[in-house]
């Protein structure tokens, strides 16, 4: 019996140890692709070929919660036995070899005399004495030993050799490589199950190079051929590229498309205003994953991007997954509403990032609606014929999806530098008629984005937005109908009301009236027990902006139905203040306990918030954080990625 019960006993804390590394190793972001992926992998009968990311082990996270793990290791030999079985089965399991082994590319120039395969070394591939996490923010790369006497991860070489045997990863591969596969690949000679390149080279024609060759050969080798070879490139466009070039010769071709994994591409200056040919290139590059970056011309002449052929399944394939258009520039270059109509034909489709510029569509809303164009928006205007019917088209294809998952729409604007309303308002015969003319036109820029938190029948779980002061309470009123939305961050939400003042000499100003987002959410919204929503960022750029948000937490602490809060702070002066006010919280929330144990209430004081996570810009702010001890949330300290 005793014996039964120390089994019993153990497979309590075995499942118990591996609920909590699964939160602390697995993406949340691969969670809401689960579904996404398992239909794209009924597509591809490759048992070498991964994609079902659901439960997957991250390097990175471990690296990340790494004291957290030797903490609950340090408790007992059978918790350390139990959780170093627990990560090296899901390693083993899910085939994460070459994520987690820092592997060695051969690239002995003395072999060059080599046929392909025979030039790699299979048993070579791999550190057999470390784990590589490479931290993006800094280049620094973190290590941890394996297969050692105290090694969290334990797996049989002989496992891991077995998986390299048939798995190739190369940085590069040239034309005669590519031949040499091909050849072997249809002489059933090609001992891999699946070639990962992960291109890290200047040869920027490779690609075109290989579709070249291949547009004389079998369609359907090739094709079959991209299900073993998976190409991930980056590269710049060279001006003299013309996708109609590809168009004119397109009835002579036997292979039209190249199938990739990853493709990121940087664009150019077209010369021209318009560009509407230039991502037309996703044609005869098809890839699941999509990055484009704007042109890096930041002249007067820069060239716009016509991205409607992006965003169309009949362009850009159907095995597209993830679309990401991105300016690292000064351009403002942005998607408009009327390139996104088609985005709902997608049926693999589950993240898209698409920079909007705000002002320019209420600048062509103000126009529309029989006000005025403001002054910044007039040179360029964009493409729209009727902006209100193709904004409120774009968020019907957006949340008519059936297959996306992660919406995030940023804007090129910056709230630092807003439309001079001033300028206008003193212009302006009748200054009551022209501040009504202005928040009607803000009005009917929000009423178009409230289908999106208002339609309960979506697939979006993650909605990243920056609505730059133009989204009004409204917009949110109807958010406890939608059941999908689980991640919700909202950039500069305060919405901003105008009216005509009195100056005190005799005239009128221009009088702002913000109204906050966060209170209406926090009290009506997150406190409802009929919220799907369990995550929200809020980003702090003001010292102004902490006492507000913290009271909101202290008075509906007992009634939140948020699991995190995440804090993304702009500005390391902000890191004090933000400290005292987190432990001011904590002292609260504690008294208020008290006081209803003292006055014997019934009333639950249950707390559903469990973790606060904060984004800071530097490392050295990350011990004053840590100092913070609280027993209500776990506290986790993220350094802001580059971009984020």
């Amino acid at each position: 019996m005793d014996n039964n019960n120390k089994i019993f006993q153990d497979v309590i804390d075995f499942e118990i140890l591996r609920s909590i590394i699964n939160y602390l190793l697995i993406s949340k972001r691969n969670k809401n692709n689960n579904n996404n992926n398992n239909n794209n992998n009924n597509n591809n009968n490759n048992n070498n070929n991964n994609n079902n990311t659901s439960n997957q082990y991250k390097i990175n996270k471990f690296y990340l919660n790494r004291n957290e793990i030797l903490n609950y290791i340090l408790v007992s030999k059978k918790w350390y036995n139990f959780i170093s079985l627990i990560i090296s089965n899901n390693i083993i399991n899910n085939k994460l070899f070459e994520h987690w082994l820092n592997i060695n590319y051969n690239n002995n120039d003395n072999n060059n005399n080599k046929s392909f395969i025979e030039n790699y070394n299979n048993q070579n591939q791999y550190d057999k004495n470390n784990l590589i996490s490479k931290n993006k923010n800094n280049n620094k790369r973190n290590k941890i030993s394996f297969n050692k006497e105290f090694s969290i991860i334990k797996i049989k070489e002989s496992i891991i050799n077995d998986y390299f045997k048939f798995n190739l990863f190369l940085h590069y591969i040239t034309i005669n490589d590519f031949k040499e596969i091909k050849s072997k690949f249809e002489n059933n000679q090609l001992v891999y199950n699946r070639i990962v390149v992960n291109y890290d080279t200047a040869d920027e024609d490779i690609l075109f190079k290989i579709h070249e060759y291949v547009s004389n050969e079998n369609s359907e080798i090739i094709s079959n051929l991209f299900k073993i070879l998976e190409l991930n490139h980056d590269f710049q466009l060279h001006e003299t590229y013309s996708p109609n070039s590809e168009e004119d010769d397109d009835h002579d071709k036997k292979c039209r498309e190249l199938y990739l994994n990853s493709l990121s591409i940087t664009g150019y200056d077209y010369g021209t205003e318009e560009d509407e040919q230039t991502v037309k290139i996703f044609k005869i590059f098809k890839s699941k994953n999509i990055i484009y970056d704007g042109s890096d011309d930041v002249g007067q002449s820069q060239t716009h991007v016509n991205y409607s052929a992006l965003f169309d399944p009949d362009n850009s394939g159907q095995q597209v997954e993830s679309i990401k258009v991105q300016s690292n520039h000064e351009n403002e270059e942005s998607v408009e509403p009327g390139h996104l109509i088609k985005v709902n034909q997608f049926k693999n489709l589950h993240s898209i990032t698409i920079p909007i510029s705000s002002f320019l569509i209420l600048s062509n809303l103000s126009e529309e609606m029989g006000f005025i164009s403001f002054y910044g928006y007039e040179e360029y205007s964009g493409n729209s014929k009727n902006i209100k019917s193709e904004l409120n088209q774009m968020i019907n294809s957006l949340i008519t999806s059936k297959s996306l998952k992660n919406l995030k729409i940023p804007s090129v604007n910056s709230s630092d530098f807003p439309i001079e309303y001033d300028y206008y308002y003193g212009k302006s015969d009748n200054h009551e008629i022209f501040t009504n003319k202005i928040n009607e036109t803000i009005e009917s820029f929000s009423n178009s984005f409230k289908p999106l938190f208002s339609e309960s029948n979506t697939s979006i779980e993650r909605i990243e937005l920056d609505c730059m002061g133009l989204l009004n309470i409204d917009t949110f009123s109807n958010l406890l109908n939608n059941k999908s939305i689980k991640y919700l961050y909202l950039n500069n939400s305060d919405f901003i009301v105008y009216s005509s003042k009195p100056n005190g000499n005799g005239g009128t100003r221009l009088h702002e009236e913000p109204i906050s987002i966060n209170q209406y959410l926090f009290e009506n919204i997150f406190s409802s027990s009929l919220t799907s929503i369990g995550h929200y960022k809020i980003n702090l750029k003001e010292s102004k902006q902490l006492e507000l948000i913290f009271n909101l937490i202290l008075n509906n602490i007992f009634k939140l139905q948020l699991y995190s809060l995440i804090f993304k702070i702009y500005e390391n002066e902000l890191v004090g203040e933000f400290v005292k006010e987190y432990k001011n919280l904590i002292y609260n929330i504690s008294l208020q306990q008290q006081q209803q144990q003292q006055q014997q209430q019934q009333n639950s004081n249950n707390i559903n918030l469990k973790e606060i996570k904060i984004k800071i810009k530097d490392d050295e702010y990350i011990q004053e954080l840590n100092n913070i001890n609280s027993p209500y949330f776990t506290t986790i300290i993220k350094k802001k990625a580059y971009n984020d």
